[in-house]
């Protein structure tokens, strides 16, 4: 049997608030200064380093050779991914905003929505949304979060923690000028910001749901990541298509509670208290 190792859930989500929060205050002050605004962008991105700076320290940090060891395995070993889930990653978003598009016509939004998006600024829109934003959070919110507050909380309950706390990570972003979250703030219709912080929760079950059915491999979980935001930034949906969206997201949410009532009536798992080699992940 392995040494076990205590999840330290408080410090990983104050140090993933602070890493972020901190810069992008920063950038709020910068962007409201003329002779600062250039730096504004760069302190955007200094934020996402919050939760994989935060999971790095924890992990690497620590005396426990049982949670590097885990650490790296969930992060490389790509085994731990089934095709199929693999599959339903990449397909399952593409088609729910299709569907929604879809849907929004009845509402009179335009067909145009199904072509792909462009305009200048989307080659760093894409590897924001497809490669840094993924990279950065996942090996941070599913590198450590997640599993730490699964430690102390039954599986349902930690999936809702989890989900306010991701959402409550992107407060900041409404007040920086050139952020999709800032864009969505300025419009007249402010039903649309609070969709995008709406949309986290069902994604959230979602996310969590795919990453214990992976054997909790961190690379499967970049992978849902940056498909949900490649459907976003790739198809140029409406706001309209994107609050419906979040409606098909939460009954698939629903669906996937229902369907797996053992995965989400779980109590609290420390799953370095077994070796690593136990995957019977989700239990």
């Amino acid at each position: 049997m392995a040494q076990g190792y205590r999840y330290r859930a408080a410090l990983f989500f104050a140090f993933a608030y602070a890493v972020a929060w901190i810069p992008w205050f920063a950038g709020i002050y910068a962007a409201s200064r003329h002779d600062l605004k250039p730096c504004a962008s760069l302190l955007n991105l200094a934020g996402l380093l919050g939760p994989v700076g935060a999971s790095l320290f924890l992990v690497f940090g620590s005396r426990s050779t049982v949670l590097k060891r885990d650490f790296k395995d969930r992060l490389f070993n790509l085994r731990r991914i089934n095709p199929l889930y693999a599959l339903l990653a990449v397909a399952m978003p593409f088609a729910v905003v299709c569907l929604a598009i879809l849907l929004s016509l009845c509402f009179g939004q335009s067909s145009d929505q199904f072509r792909p998006a462009s305009g200048a600024g989307m080659v760093p829109l894409i590897v924001l949304a497809l490669v840094l934003a993924p990279i950065c959070e996942e090996t941070g919110w599913h590198g450590y979060g997640v599993d730490s507050l699964r430690a102390g909380a039954p599986m349902m309950t930690a999936t809702l923690l989890f989900a306010l706390l991701w959402c409550g990570w992107h407060a900041p972003l409404v007040f920086i000028p050139g952020t999709y979250q800032h864009t969505l703030a300025i419009m007249d219709n402010k039903i649309y910001v609070a969709n995008f912080f709406v949309s986290i929760i069902p994604v959230a079950i979602i996310a969590n749901w795919f990453y214990y059915k992976n054997e909790r491999s961190i690379a499967a979980a970049m992978l849902l990541h940056s498909m949900l935001n490649a459907a976003s930034v790739l198809i140029a949906a409406g706001q309209a298509a994107k609050v419906i969206v979040t409606v098909l997201n939460s009954a698939i949410a629903a669906a996937i509670i229902l369907g797996d009532r053992r995965l989400f009536a779980a109590g609290p798992r420390s799953f370095l208290e077994a070796p690593v080699t136990d995957r019977q992940s989700g239990t």
